[in-house]
C-alpha cells in the first residue's frame, strides 16, 4: 500500500476547501456578501401629512389694524389745512381753511365780487354760510376738496388742492377797510379791498412781510385758520 506524501495531502485539502467556498458563494441570496446584509428599508408612508393652517401673526394683525385706521383717516380732514384754487369756470378764486371742526372760506374775483363764509366740518363734509345768505358745500376727496358755491342763485363748482405756505388765505382789517387775499401755489394772488360799500382789487401782498398801507393806515395781514369770526 502506497503512502501519500504530505504535499499531496495538503494540496487535496486546499482543493476541497476551494470547492466548498465556491459552492457556498453560489448558493447565497442575491445581493448578500461576506460583509453582511443590508438593513430593512423604511416602510413607505400611507399618505402625506396634512400641515396645520398657518395662524395670523401679531405683525399681520397689527398691519391689518393700521390699514383699517388709514382707510378711516382718508375720510377725515387733517386737523389744520387750507385748500385754494379757482372755480371750474375760472371766473373766481376760492380758498377754504379748516381747523378742527371749524372752517372758513373766501371767494373773490379780484375786482369787486367777494364773499366770506363760516361754518362747520363733519367727517368729510364742509357746510358754510355767509352773512348775506350765500352757501358753500364741499366734500373731501383724497388730497383735495370739491363742491359748490351758491351766491344770489348763481351756482359755481370748484375742485381745489391743498395750499402749502406761503400759499393760503389772508385777511387784514383796519378801521374802515377789510382786505382778503388768496395766494395760490404758483405764487399768484387774487384779492378784494372793501371800504364801506366800495370794492376794488386788493394791493399786492408780500406773504413774507404781510403788511400793506391803505389811505395812510397800516394794516397787518394774517393767515385765516378756520375758526376766526369774519
Amino acid at each position: 500500500m502506497k503512502h501519500r506524501s504530505p504535499l499531496v495531502t495538503l494540496a487535496a485539502v486546499a482543493l476541497a476547501f476551494a470547492i466548498m467556498f465556491t459552492v457556498n458563494m453560489l448558493s447565497g441570496p442575491p445581493g448578500s456578501s461576506s460583509a453582511g446584509t443590508a438593513g430593512p428599508s423604511a416602510a413607505p408612508t400611507t399618505g402625506a401629512a396634512t400641515s396645520p393652517s398657518p395662524q395670523p401673526t401679531k405683525t399681520a394683525v397689527a398691519t391689518s389694524s393700521v390699514s383699517s385706521s388709514e382707510s378711516v383717516d382718508d375720510n377725515k380732514f387733517p386737523e389744520k389745512v387750507v385748500y385754494a384754487g379757482r372755480t371750474d369756470d375760472g371766473s373766481a378764486t376760492i380758498a377754504v381753511a379748516v381747523l378742527g371742526d371749524q372752517a372758513a372760506a373766501y371767494l373773490c374775483d379780484g375786482r369787486s365780487v367777494e364773499s366770506w363764509f363760516r361754518g362747520t366740518v363733519e367727517g368729510a363734509d364742509i357746510s358754510l354760510k355767509s352773512k348775506s345768505g350765500a352757501t358753500l358745500e364741499a366734500t373731501l376727496d383724497g388730497d383735495h376738496i370739491k363742491g359748490t358755491v351758491e351766491i344770489k342763485n348763481d351756482t359755481q363748482k370748484f375742485e381745489i388742492n391743498e395750499a402749502n405756505k406761503p400759499a393760503g388765505l389772508y385777511r387784514a382789517r383796519g378801521s374802515k377797510t377789510t382786505i382778503g387775499w388768496i395766494v395760490l401755489e404758483d405764487g399768484s394772488q387774487v384779492g378784494v379791498q372793501t371800504t364801506g360799500t366800495d370794492s376794488s382789487a386788493a394791493p399786492q401782498l408780500d406773504p413774507e412781510i404781510p403788511q400793506v398801507t391803505v389811505d395812510g393806515e397800516s394794516l397787518n395781514a394774517a393767515l385765516v385758520n378756520g375758526d376766526e369770526e369774519l
